[in-house]
């Protein structure tokens, strides 16, 4: 056989090898970048970042919980029993402002009837560059309409496991995972003191405040402004609930210890003030529900909480509990100040 002959025949099988692979990726579609999913297959969904726009892009739904691992836990069948809606949860762990907002963003570009977006406004995210992305190596690839890059899905070897397990999931009777289960890490966590003092370190005190300089102002108002606000204001038939989740007791002795109570809770006016003049946009915080925040059975660590407030973070938003207006964030503010920094921490420890 000539050299010739036997080159045509290696890059031939070659071709045909790389052909039926990315067949294989795009018939299975683990990621659901063409559609759906298969009638005929069950979707083990647990890649967020990679599975979250296939969702708001296929699935049928009218309103969209998404922001941090603050809103894992939260059951899109309790958002619907409560707005009579048809929800999709679409968070990503430790996403920034500008990653859940391109989020949503992709969302309602893709479908006109979004009621309802819910999202969290993590406080210990507001002082970024408003452009910030938490996560490195985004599969953008999966994000646009470009039929071209589509062979960095095809054609990856870090898929072709996830095409398999989609089979395995199949054979092995389960189901497709459901909204209120996608994200969901409650059943992997131990809750109570221990667990959180165990994740706790108990910081020096710092001798001088945290002072929030002309620049980070200016980056927490382009944050805000940047994403969320221009957002909502682009899509005025949307109703956006955004809330600051209850961080737990150790949290505010970790920001009175360090001094930055002050300067968190100003980044927080300032974040509040510009939200509220989009009329689409509801902000609710609650962080004065110390039968929240002081109980540690309700946190793993110093911020996350259980499934259990979740629940309690709907019911509340759904009764206009929490909800801040413009006549009184200010004081609201000045009293959470002055709560936290006077309370006594030693009880809990």
């Amino acid at each position: 056989m000539s050299a010739k002959k036997w080159n045509v025949i290696v890059i031939g099988g070659l071709i045909a090898v790389l052909l039926i692979l990315s067949g294989f990726t795009a018939f299975v579609d683990p990621f659901l970048h063409f559609g759906s999913g298969r009638d005929f297959l069950e979707y083990p969904l647990k890649d967020e970042r990679y599975q979250n726009d296939g969702i708001a892009r296929y699935y049928e739904y009218d309103s969209i919980i998404t922001g941090t691992s603050m809103c894992q836990n939260f059951k899109c069948s309790e958002f619907n029993a409560l707005w009579n809606a048809a929800s999709i949860k679409i968070a990503s762990s430790g996403a920034s402002y500008h990653e859940s907002c391109e989020t949503i963003s992709r969302a309602l570009s893709r479908h006109d009837n979004i009621r309802y977006v819910l999202c969290s406004l993590d406080g210990n995210r507001l002082n970024y560059p408003p452009l910030y992305e938490e996560y490195d190596g985004y599969p953008t690839y999966l994000y646009d309409d470009n039929p071209f890059n589509d062979v960095n899905y095809l054609l990856n070897k870090e898929v072709l496991p996830k095409t398999v397990a989609v089979l395995n999931y199949t054979r092995s009777g389960q189901k497709t995972t459901t909204m209120d289960e996608y994200g969901r890490w409650n059943q992997y966590a131990s809750f109570g003191k221990e667990s959180v003092l165990a994740s706790f370190t108990l910081l020096d005190e710092e001798e001088e405040a945290l002072i929030l300089t002309e620049e980070d102002l200016q980056q927490i108002r382009e944050n805000v402004d940047t994403n969320f606000v221009k957002l909502a204001e682009a899509h005025p038939d949307t109703t956006f609930y955004l809330f600051f989740p209850p961080y737990s007791i150790c949290y505010w002795e970790a920001m009175v210890r360090t001094k930055q109570l002050h300067a968190q809770l100003e980044a927080q006016k300032i974040a509040v003030e510009l939200l509220l003049a989009v009329p689409n946009i509801q902000v609710y915080d609650f962080s004065d529900r110390l039968d929240i925040t002081e109980n540690l059975d309700n946190y793993t660590d110093t911020l996350h909480y259980g499934e259990w407030i979740n629940s309690e973070i709907l019911q509340m938003i759904a009764a206009g509990e929490g909800l801040l207006t413009d006549d009184h964030f200010v004081e609201y503010y000045d009293a959470i100040e002055k709560m936290y920094s006077q309370y006594d921490y030693t009880q809990y420890r």
